[in-house]
């Protein structure tokens, strides 16, 4: 298991050779522009909202007992860490919501060109099943939504071993996010689920990758959700070849 996990770990580096060696980087640039894009408007708007605004008004304890400051910056410290913590995972999760909508239907001619590179036939539809196709998928993907819902709150109630947990688990529902859209070119949704088991591993060391790996400015948060992406369609196809 750790062997697979530390493999997802590293594919994303190994995506940057796969992509020069293929010469697929012309299915990267647009990608690449809209993500940039999406990025400048989800920082504006949290700085609009969090750093632009009136500021608020700041207790003064000049004139308190100095163990009862000590306490109040204590107390302030651990606070900053926490909305800094929870901050920084909301900003991910609303980025990568933002990133699935807006940039990976512009990902799919490059996840479509590796498959094709590795010898594996995409999933062909009709109009009319591509109809049933795109409302399935959206079911599945709110079940997914509600499950990580289910999962966060669970969290909650492990105590000191939250923290850990709650990383284990954001690691694994990215990682597989990223995973989801090969799934989609070659199955249907129902089948996602049963095509996931395989890769649980894989998905876990991914998501570790992208979440260290966004705390680089911005080239980071730019690349990493589209290298992921295609290390995503490497790995699967590694395994489903062998």
């Amino acid at each position: 298991m750790f062997q697979r996990i530390g493999q997802g770990f590293a594919s994303p580096l190994s995506s940057l050779s796969y992509l020069t060696e293929n010469k697929l980087w012309k299915y990267m640039w647009l990608p690449l522009l809209l993500t940039v894009a999406a990025l400048f408007v989800l920082g504006l708007v949290f700085w609009l909202l969090f750093f632009s605004g009136p500021s608020k008004p700041v207790l003064d304890i000049a004139d308190w007992p100095t163990f009862v400051q000590w306490i109040i910056m204590a107390l302030q410290f651990v606070i900053k860490i926490v909305v800094l913590v929870l901050l920084f995972s909301l900003i991910l999760r609303i980025y990568l919501a933002l990133f699935s909508i807006v940039v990976i239907p512009f990902l799919s001619p490059l996840v479509e060109k590796i498959l094709q590179i590795e010898g594996m036939t995409t999933l062909k539809l009709g109009t009319l099943a591509l109809v049933g196709y795109i409302v399935a998928s959206l079911w599945y993907n709110i079940k997914m939504f509600f499950l990580q819902l289910i999962v966060a709150f669970l969290l909650l109630f492990t105590g000191p071993l939250q923290p850990f947990l709650n990383f284990w688990a954001s690691s694994y529902f990215i990682g597989r996010s990223y995973f989801d859209y090969v799934f989609e070119m070659l199955g249907r949704p129902k089948e996602f689920a049963q095509m996931a088991k395989s890769y649980r591993s894989e998905a876990v060391g991914l998501g570790m990758f992208s979440t260290v790996a966004f705390f680089i400015p911005v080239v980071g948060t730019i690349l990493v959700p589209l290298l992921s992406v295609v290390a995503a369609t490497r790995l699967f196809v590694a395994k489903t070849g062998k």
